[in-house]
């Protein structure tokens, strides 16, 4: 026998899964590692715009300075102010900290998204991961989660775990010391061009390099190695195309997707290097292999780069990697056919989707 609800309870129910929340955004704008292109944060003013629209509380909180403080019970998030570009102002060596109101944090009510968390070693710290560590273990919701950001800053370890559950991507090996290039490239079949990239790291396609010989690879991968011993270093199979796709993936599902065409004069598809960005509509296949792939990392909201397979009906895409905090500006400003975060944003009011899903990986 069915269960009907009262229409009163029925309504209460959906106004207590449904409601406004607030966001907390953590960033860090001090990792810009190039020393060109606008530092102004636009993306800031999409999210506040897409959150003011919804009745959403937006807060964007640098993790330079911050810090976590407690009074009468409650829990707040305490950041250093910004200026009009939306940079934090970091204090003068002989004056004090510029400090915003503290803002009021509570699990029932409060979307985490750490977007600044960087890659360890490089524009990381390990405090900024154990705050959000510690908020998940207090039980907020957090997009990506530490398990999530962690998989995701490893193009080599996605790239094997997604071998191993049968997706396809480019063949990938690690260089593992800084004259390892001819093993590796033995691997690789000897054949050359090939893509040289940092596993972690890498800003917008920088860090991502065309070797046309092995005198060239072998001295750019000695030279990356002097500066930086222990830095990750992979070695892919070039596939030459005219473009890419970026996917964005919400809770298991494609919501957008954009295609990205190869820059002029570059082999990367980078909207920020100068490539031409246009709505894309995926095939059956390519949505499951994406939808797949951002399992696999347990992704709540994830990027998924893949390269086009010749017949896109009947064979699976290269999967290239997953970004735990994809950028919103170019599939925002992309995509026509929908308010990409206006669906995030409202997928987010219903606290049915404050948990995440338990996903058993079969290998």
């Amino acid at each position: 026998m069915n269960h009907i609800l009262p229409l009163r309870d029925f309504l209460h129910e959906q106004e207590v899964s449904e409601r406004p929340y607030k966001i907390v955004v953590f960033v860090n704008t001090t990792a810009d590692v190039r020393d060109v292109g606008d530092k102004t944060r636009k993306e800031f003013d999409l999210l506040n715009k897409a959150a003011k629209n919804l009745g959403i509380e937006m807060h964007h909180v640098d993790f330079v300075g911050c810090y976590v403080s407690q009074k009468n019970g409650k829990l707040y998030v305490n950041s250093l102010a910004f200026d009009d570009d939306g940079n934090a102002i970091l204090p003068a060596e002989d004056g004090e900290a510029e400090y915003k109101d503290p803002i009021e944090i509570d699990k029932s009510n409060t979307l985490i998204i750490p977007r600044g968390l960087g890659t360890p070693g490089f524009t990381s710290n390990r405090y900024w991961v154990d705050t959000i560590s510690l908020f998940e273990e207090m039980g907020f919701m957090t997009v990506p989660s530490i398990k999530t950001w962690n998989m995701c800053n490893s193009k080599y370890f996605c790239n094997e775990l997604f071998k191993l559950n049968n997706l396809r991507t480019p063949k990938t090996v690690p260089i593992t010391y800084s004259d390892d290039t001819p093993r590796a490239m033995e691997e690789l079949g000897n054949k050359y061009p090939v893509i040289l990239k940092a596993s972690s790291g890498s800003q917008t396609g920088v860090g991502v390099v065309i070797s046309e010989s092995e005198k060239s690879l072998h001295a750019t991968v000695q030279m990356i190695k002097l500066l930086n011993k222990n830095i990750d270093l992979i070695l892919q199979e070039y596939v030459k195309i005219e473009y890419d796709v970026r996917a964005v993936v919400l809770d298991g599902k494609v919501i957008a997707s954009m295609k990205r065409n190869v820059a002029k004069g570059d082999f990367r598809s980078n909207a920020s290097l100068g490539a031409e960005t246009e709505e894309h509509e995926l095939t059956e296949l390519e949505t499951i292999e994406c939808e797949k792939a951002s399992e696999l990392v347990d992704g709540k909201l994830i990027g998924v780069d893949f390269m086009p397979a010749k017949d896109r009906e009947k064979e699976k895409p290269f999967i290239l990697e997953v970004n735990a905090s994809p950028g919103f500006a170019g599939i925002q400003g992309t995509v026509k056919s929908k308010n990409v975060l206006k669906e995030i944003f409202t997928h987010f009011m219903n606290r049915d989707n404050w948990t995440w899903l338990l996903t058993t990986k079969v290998v």
